[in-house]
């Protein structure tokens, strides 16, 4: 057993013939993998197998076969044949007629999935000594393997001059980090010469930093060419290669490693921050930020004289940003949690955190293991399908209400009722007794065996409580936001198995459930306030776990009796309120509450009272500080059942400390341009204005500004003081109002002397 190891594969892909892979061992060495046995298929209805053959046979192509079906159950047969034969192979056979998929193979992807392959591997092999790993093993054998395996990070953040000359350049390990500085080499030629080289010396498996992707490696790769010199970070001899695809995303190749860039996976991992810089991310994360704070023009300025009298200081700046970054991954464990999500799905890292690829890679592995062809991509529209169903909210304060939650309810629907691609497809022209319908009328094979998306989220669901018993929140998160990707990507036309009828069988059934739910407390004396989705906001003094209880095994006995299936729908009580509020709908004085906006004075655990706040201002980065911090402060005050009489006199003195200018720290607008400040023209909103006064044109980004009584102007420009008046009215007032109103207090006849305007 002395040539078997065990390994992550970091990169995989075909060059010169080969399939290609790189990554890490167990005892922490790099390895690479070469394997000629590459094949891509001619595929063909069973039908034409004979006189393909012949075809293939007569052009002297060498070919192997395998049978499969197709995804709808028709028999396939599949000539493999070398990869760079296979478009010879496909016009052949088109030219005589014959009708072989035209669907371009991928053949690294392909190599994997044969194998069942996904992160982790078990090699079996002799190695070699490598050139720029320690081991590579050729056309080894390859099984999948559920070892868990550290990788290396190395954090790179670069520093440039208003000509775009690189003038540093930061490397960070978890072992420690170094400077490249400009000054120290003959020309930029050199430093980027010596950067390859120290890469390549450092040997990581991932390369991050913070908006990596768009600007560090896109601006090295253009300064690389620049100098004509090579962009050789890879394990092999290729060179880096930089792509800008649709919608401005970059991607970086970078052979045998992965550029995964730190902003992407704070932003796509659902982690809310100010906005997405750096600094602002550190600070809410570490609790400290940049070496620099200034900004714009300011922060250009000090760079400069920081670069010619101060190196080491600018130096200090560049490191700072790496270490930063990788900070930031370890100790929200996103670092992980990519590894791990790449390891359960068989996506690359760089990929992660995306939805529709990983689903599709899971799906078709589990294709392949039972000899089914996926299907072509969907050329049909997909519409997606009616939200969850909202519960009419009832507005005003309640006391003692209880959140009752469905907990993952739309993979335990699908693993209820068998809602899956292929069981739908299959279910096509079958007898009444062998499918069940969806309230929408979409219908699927009662077998759940057949399908592969209930049986893959059993598996997930017990891996996630073996998790929660094992205290690993990291594998415990990444299988719940993995299952509960799997509607949205049903109902997307992007995703080759998206269909409206399969994202529609999904809602359909969760708002008949959400029904039910709030018609069985009815029944039961109890007030529903409000419903959304999966959850029931539920006034009762009774025991939540026990209504729990019973709720569930009426359910499932409902069920069983008119589907003939066993549920797996779990309503826990997850939250209890002392006090919970309702606001209304804007522009309504009376009538329903507003949907999506609530909160609630939560009682903890261990008895104490925290303000939660979902859906409303305070939870909102487009309205300022002073607007946030008013309204959890009032909320507090309605919950704590204060009077017309203290409300008002806390308003006057609020009022009062913002015309001195007491809270003019509160009072920054912080709001993100997606487009240039000079796409914007007829509509001109306060930001726009704001960034043209500070000279942007095509610059995007996060703008920082104050009202005045001249209109917007940006906190890098100082000079005019902010509009008290406009904050009381479009910041406080409008907080106010909605509140009082839903505590059932008066509302002032005016407002400092000026009439109440309508909603």
């Amino acid at each position: 057993m002395d040539n078997v190891f065990e390994g992550f594969l970091v990169h995989s892909w075909v060059s010169q013939g080969q399939f290609r892979a790189a990554g890490r061992l167990t005892d922490g060495r790099s390895f690479a993998i070469v394997d000629r046995r590459l094949t891509s298929a001619l595929i063909v209805g069973a039908e034409q197998e004979q006189e393909a053959r012949l075809l293939l046979e007569k052009e002297g192509l060498g070919f192997h076969t395998k049978t499969a079906r197709s995804f709808d159950g028709s028999p396939r047969i599949l000539f493999e044949v070398a990869p760079n034969h296979w478009e010879h192979g496909l016009r052949l056979l088109l030219s005589k007629g014959l009708q072989p998929s035209q669907e371009l193979p991928r053949p690294a992807e392909d190599y994997l999935t044969a194998r069942g392959l996904k992160g982790a591997v078990r090699i079996e092999g002799k190695p070699v000594a490598g050139n720029r790993v320690d081991l590579v093993f050729a056309e080894p054998s390859l099984t999948s393997s559920e070892t868990r395996i550290g990788l290396h990070w190395l954090a790179i953040d670069i520093e440039t001059a208003r000509d775009g000359e690189v003038r540093a350049v930061s490397l960070v390990t978890t072992r420690g980090g170094e400077v490249l500085f400009r000054p120290d080499y003959v020309d930029e030629g050199g430093l980027l010469e010596a950067l390859s080289a120290r890469v390549r010396r450092l040997d990581p498996d991932v390369i991050t930093g913070w908006n990596v992707l768009d600007f560090d490696l896109a601006h090295l790769a253009a300064r690389y060419q620049r100098w004509n010199v090579a962009f050789a970070w890879g394990r092999t001899d290729e060179p880096v290669e930089v792509r800008v695809k649709t919608a401005g995303r970059t991607t970086a190749v970078v052979p045998g490693r992965q550029a995964v860039d730190a902003m992407r996976i704070a932003r796509m991992s659902g982690t809310r921050f100010e906005d997405q810089s750096l600094d602002t991310v550190a600070a809410a994360v570490l609790g400290t930020g940049k070496t620099v704070s200034l900004k714009g023009e300011e922060k250009l300025a000090e760079l400069d004289r920081l670069y010619s009298q101060e190196p080491k200081a600018f130096c200090e700046y560049c490191q700072k940003d790496s270490e930063l970054v990788l900070a930031i991954l370890d100790k929200t464990g996103l670092g992980e949690l990519t590894i791990r999500r790449a390891s359960l799905t068989g996506v690359s890292l760089d990929l992660a955190w995306t939805s529709i690829p990983p689903f599709e890679r899971i799906y078709h592995l589990e294709l392949a293991a039972r000899g089914i062809l996926p299907p072509h991509r969907n050329s049909a529209p997909v519409s997606g399908a009616a939200g969850g169903m909202v519960l009419e909210p009832h507005a005003g304060v309640h006391d003692g209400v209880q959140v009752f939650d469905f907990r993952s309810l739309y993979p335990s629907l699908m693993r209820t009722f068998g809602i899956d691609p292929l069981a739908h497809i299959r279910a096509e022209g079958r007898a009444e007794d062998e499918v069940l319908r969806a309230p929408n009328g979409a219908a699927f094979l009662r077998d759940r065996s057949q399908g592969i998306l209930p049986g893959l989220i059993d598996g997930y669901f017990a891996a996630r409580m073996e998790a929660q018993r094992a205290g690993d929140e990291t594998a415990s998160f990444v299988y719940k936001i993995l299952m509960n990707s799997f509607y949205g990507v049903l109902g997307s036309g992007d995703c080759r198995y998206g269909r409206t009828e399969l994202a529609g069988a999904i809602t359909t059934f969760g708002r008949k459930y959400l029904e039910w739910a709030r018609d069985w407390f009815l029944a039961r004396g109890m007030t529903v306030l409000y419903g959304d989705t999966d959850s029931v906001f539920v006034q009762t003094t009774e025991d939540g776990t026990s209504l729990a209880g019973q709720l569930n095994a009426e359910l499932a006995q409902t069920i069983h009796a008119q589907y003939g299936v066993e549920s797996f729908l779990e309503l826990r009580a997850e939250k209890r309120y002392r006090r919970f509020l309702i606001p209304r709908m804007r522009g309504h004085a009376e009538g329903p509450g507003r949907a999506k906006g609530y909160a609630g004075w939560l009682e903890n655990a261990d008895g104490t009272l925290t303000i939660d706040i979902k859906g409303m201002e305070a939870v909102r980065s487009d309205w300022t500080p002073l607007a946030r911090r008013v309204q959890t402060e009032l909320l507090e005050r309605i919950f704590r059942g204060e009077g017309n009489a203290e409300l008002e006199r806390w308003r006057s003195d609020l009022a009062a400390a913002l015309r001195r200018g007491d809270l003019d720290n509160e009072l920054v607008y912080r709001k993100v341009l997606r487009r240039s400040a000079e796409d914007y023209t007829a509509n001109q909103p306060p930001q726009v204005k704001a960034a043209r006064l500070l000279g942007w044109t095509e610059q995007r980004g996060r703008v920082e500004y104050v009202i005045t009584k001249e209109g917007p102007r940006p906190i890098a420009l100082p000079g005019l003081p902010p509009d008290a008046e406009h904050y009381l009215q479009h910041q406080v007032r409008p907080l106010w109002e909605s509140l009082v109103d839903a505590a059932g207090l008066k509302l002032p006849d005016s407002w400092d002397g000026q009439e109440l305007l309508p909603f």
